[in-house]
């Protein structure tokens, strides 16, 4: 059960990465090559530190940033939201200099003050990875954090499966 949450998580964060969508409310954005935020040569200055909610153009139009919030010093590079009415797919990539660890602690904590359940594991082979699952009625709602380190920096997606009502209450 664990590996087909986590499996299932991981194709809806791929899903919604990518832009896929049926007949539902999607946006999705990502940040261009050209802006500041991307650019190698950006210096340190306009650099600042991100809390939710972010004035990024990475953060899609009604982006639930309550339920997925920025980790602090990140910077977004994608996002993308849908919902059809009875679910919200969400999912941000973002940038850190933090360690994975201390991105997972956040989201960890976060998660489970909004009452989902930290499923056991904390890796998916070598890739740091949190799976996070609570039932409402009987909706089961999950969340997936994972983190992979590049050039020294942690690159880090958060994606949620969740009931509106969740998105439009987190926080």
């Amino acid at each position: 059960m664990k590996k087909f949450l986590a499996v299932a998580c991981s194709a809806a964060i791929l899903a919604a990465v990518a832009g896929c969508s049926s007949d539902t409310t999607s946006h999705d954005t990502t940040a261009s090559p050209s802006t500041s935020a991307a650019s190698p040569s950006s210096s340190a200055a306009e650099a600042s530190p991100t809390t939710s909610p972010s004035p990024t153009s990475a953060i899609a139009p009604g982006f639930p940033e309550a339920l997925i919030p920025v980790f602090a010093g990140s910077e977004p590079t994608a996002s993308s939201y849908e919902s059809d009415g009875k679910l919200v797919t969400a999912s941000m990539t973002a940038s850190s200099p933090a360690a994975p660890e201390e991105i997972l602690a956040f989201y960890t904590a976060h998660f489970e003050k909004l009452g989902f359940t930290a499923l056991e594991g904390d890796a998916v082979d070598s890739t740091p990875a949190k799976d996070f699952a609570r039932t409402t009625d009987s909706e089961t709602e999950t969340v997936n954090v994972s983190v992979v380190t590049r050039n020294g920096s942690s690159v880090y997606t958060v994606g949620a499966n969740v009931l509106p009502a969740t998105a439009e209450t987190a926080g």
